[in-house]
């Protein structure tokens, strides 16, 4: 594929509540996940594995220092080239979730103009999977189809309202929108992925900046997919959809199962991360390890069973860590117990302290912590 015939749109624009404290300082995008990866790496990595090298993430003004660190010239994603291009834009935060100023649509404007591309990829950062970006765009100009959007066939419970259903007809057109009927029931739920012809993108976007109250890009498209019988593309891989700390809790233990694990991590399409030299983690003869994960430079002494560790953890003797996400540089006491939780980066848990939550309500615990109290949630 030429490296000037397509460009992407990386849209951070929707906010999360459910997610806690998780989002306070950085964009959903940047979270960290199954130990090493950011969301925003899939999303890249995807990008880049079907040749698109013109890039264009979006994100609001306040609290992307989190970008900045993570992708910096995009070197691990092959973005620093000549032939290469990676953009940050920012737009203000004054708008409700769906709206936004003319600044965002003009930034947009002048990118896709410059670009000279003939397709514009726009993607999301709350949808996790690993898709093969490529293939939907072949069958998009085999079409020659103005806007493609993907979609996968998900149970009712994963749905929140943030998300769209779609009617598709038997020759793969969007005819309608749907609903949720039961948590059981499977429906087509849109992935917020959307391949468009970029002239055809350029007109729709001239068009809604004229307003008094522009949507953003994402509900702009939507807007535009029964209308315009936009062809669909049947997505078939792992997905998760991270709207809250429940399904982002979920979906980094999925990642201890195997046939999740290697449908998102080891399929045929890599995922890029940004890389780090540093030891390996040390286990001390001590602990106790079972059906977990480890990122490097971490010192285990205590018991960690069914969870998610990543880099400069340490994890002291008599400790008891189960069915928890530990983000870089946790501290876990001597004695401590941990359960069911969500431990941001440089979280600090003293000694003989417990904290325990739910699966179904796990305890997210911010960044720079340091838990002197114990944190115990019941049931339901």
């Amino acid at each position: 594929m030429k490296l000037d015939k397509y460009t992407a749109i990386l849209g951070n624009t929707i906010g999360y509540p459910e997610m806690e404290g998780l989002t306070q300082k950085r964009p959903l995008a940047s979270l960290p996940f199954d130990g090493k990866y950011r969301l925003i790496d899939f999303q890249l990595s995807s990008l880049v594995n079907a040749g698109v090298h013109s890039i264009y993430g979006i994100f609001q003004r306040k609290n992307i220092s989190s970008i900045f660190d993570h992708v910096r010239s995009g070197r691990e994603w092959g973005l620093d080239t000549l032939l290469s291009h990676w953009y940050l834009g920012f737009y203000n935060t004054e708008h409700n979730e769906s709206t936004t100023d003319r600044d965002y649509y003009e930034q947009l404007l002048t990118f896709l103009k410059r670009s000279g591309s003939d397709r514009t990829i726009y993607m999301g950062c709350d949808i996790l999977c690993n898709i093969d970006l490529g293939q939907v765009i072949r069958v998009s100009e085999a079409n020659n189809s103005k806007i493609t959007v993907v979609y996968k066939r998900v149970p009712g419970s994963m749905v929140t309202a943030a998300n769209e259903v779609l009617t598709i007809s038997d020759n793969d057109r969007v005819i309608g929108k749907g609903g949720v009927t039961s948590d059981d029931a499977l429906v087509n739920m849109s992935t917020d992925i959307y391949v468009l012809d970029t002239a055809w993108l350029i007109e729709r976007m001239e068009a809604e900046v004229l307003k008094e109250h522009p949507r953003k890009l994402r509900f702009l498209l939507r807007s535009h997919l029964e209308q315009h019988s936009a062809l669909a593309f049947s997505y078939t891989g792992y997905l998760a959809n991270i709207m809250s700390v429940r399904s982002y809790f979920k979906a980094n233990m999925d990642m201890l199962e195997p046939e999740h694990f290697y449908s998102l991590l080891y399929s045929n399409q890599k995922v890029y991360t940004k890389v780090k030299n540093e030891e390996a983690t040390y286990f001390s003869p001590e602990c106790t390890i079972e059906d977990s994960q480890f990122a490097s430079g971490s010192l285990i002494k205590g018991e960690v069973r069914h969870s998610i560790v990543s880099r400069n953890c340490r994890i002291e003797t008599g400790s008891h860590v189960e069915c928890t996400v530990a983000f870089s540089k946790v501290t876990i006491g001597e004695g401590a117990h941990v359960e069911y939780a969500i431990l941001d980066k440089n979280v600090v848990v003293s000694p003989g302290v417990t904290i325990k939550g739910t699966a179904q309500n796990p305890v997210v615990v911010v960044k720079n912590s340091i838990v002197t109290d114990d944190i115990v949630r019941e049931e339901d």
